[in-house]
């Protein structure tokens, strides 16, 4: 029995209908082109081991971290570096240098480290800590740096245990609540944002898994930081990095993040999307059938992207935190080389299955995101390459569950 295939307009985003001759994946396009295509970024504070800014520049085409822009600029002079700065934390000699009162305390009125980082909590609305920032933000921006990121963003210090103690509001004496660390970072990021000089672009990291995103009310959120910004990221999304490899979102968890990545594009902002397989604290590749999940996760998590993105996404996967021997967050991926081009619909759900499909130039994106095999999906016709395994399927397609597929016609 034939499906019917019904599209899913959640928050769709802009779809350019117009295919870009001989442009890949990973490859840069100009900006505002409102082409959606896939797209890479690098979280490059943790380098790009030994490869050539040149050559990344190539594939990456936005790039966060310290790295001189240089060399990145002469390989792509469309791709954009992105300066990058703690957020609401400091290192060691900043605590020694700033006025105290910067300085988060607990309630026994000592100040506060991150459990796994030599970073210290400050008070984000403290005007001498806004002072700093307002004229820090001009210095770094001062430079063929192409803008700035914001790292930590978001409610982790007051609702996790990201630091060795939860800081204490010193407008009331008691611990922080969600609405008031968020209130505080409002302004914070506010100041930084009257900072930048025009033409450079603001972004953040800290929008966190989707039920973090969704909370309500929206001032408990992230989504309350995104009017500063031009773009925003997370770095949790589809997995927390150190789960196991088994450990897949349940539907309503997936169809979250997909929503989240379109109500950030929808929003007019880049959005930075950032997949890790770190099980372990480092890796994934030691755990039980490594070889077939790791691929598995980065193509479910690659075509879930693609199934939700707009034309300002950008995708990375992560498979070791610590590369030897220099740490490198421009891996890439066989998938990345897969000609889709650009998408020419939104994503579609297959009948009442739970299977959702986006139709590209060149090919599909499939993902079923359930705990069950789907059989008898139908797809347009034709022979499609599966990106990242070496076969060839066609309609009716069969899909595993938690599956994402990257497909081509031949």
């Amino acid at each position: 029995m034939s499906r019917l295939l019904i599209p899913v307009l959640l928050l769709c985003p802009s779809i350019s209908f117009a295919a870009i001759a001989g442009e890949g994946a990973g490859q840069p396009a100009a900006a505002g082109d409102g082409a959606t295509r896939f797209r890479l970024f690098a979280p490059a504070w943790r380098l790009i081991g030994e490869q050539k800014p040149q050559d990344v520049a190539k594939k990456f085409t936005v790039i966060y971290g310290n790295l001189p822009p240089a060399p990145f600029h002469e390989g792509n002079p469309r791709c954009q570096c992105i300066k990058y700065i703690l957020g609401p934390y400091v290192g060691e000699y900043l605590t020694k240098t700033l006025p105290p009162e910067c300085l988060a305390h607990d309630a026994e009125g000592k100040i506060i480290k991150a459990r796994s980082f030599a970073n210290w909590l400050v008070v984000p609305d403290n005007p001498k800590w806004l002072e700093h920032e307002a004229q820090e933000v001009p210095k770094l921006m001062n430079s063929e740096f192409d803008g700035l990121f914001v790292d930590s963003m978001g409610t982790a210090p007051v609702e996790t245990n990201y630091l060795f103690a939860k800081p204490i509001n010193p407008n009331t004496g008691r611990l922080y609540t969600k609405a008031e660390w968020m209130a505080a970072e409002c302004v914070m990021l506010e100041t930084i944002a009257k900072a930048m000089p025009k033409g450079k672009l603001l972004t953040l990291n800290g929008l966190g898994r989707g039920e973090r995103y969704w909370a309500e009310p929206e001032g408990e959120s992230p989504r309350c930081l995104l009017k500063y910004v031009d773009g925003a990221m997370s770095e949790l999304i589809w997995r927390q990095p150190n789960s196991p490899l088994t450990a897949w979102p349940t539907v309503d968890q997936w169809m979250g993040e997909i929503r989240m990545v379109q109500d950030v594009d929808k929003r007019g902002l880049m959005g930075f999307w950032w997949t890790k397989c770190w099980s372990d604290g480092n890796t994934s590749d030691n755990e039980p059938n490594a070889d077939k999940l790791v691929p598995q996760w980065r193509r479910f998590a690659m075509g879930s992207v693609l199934l939700a993105a707009g034309p300002r996404a950008y995708f990375n996967f992560d498979t070791v935190k610590n590369d030897k021997p220099k740490s490198n967050a421009a891996e890439y991926f066989a998938e990345y080389d897969a000609p889709l081009g650009d998408a020419t619909g939104p994503m579609e759900q297959v009948g009442q299955t739970g299977v959702y499909l986006r139709r590209f130039t060149n090919g599909l994106v499939v993902v079923n995101p359930t705990d069950a095999p789907a059989n008898n999906i139908p797809i347009p016709a034709g022979a499609y390459k599966s990106w990242g395994e070496d076969r060839t399927v066609g309609s009716p397609l069969t899909i595993a569950p938690h599956t994402g597929l990257i497909l081509t016609l031949q």
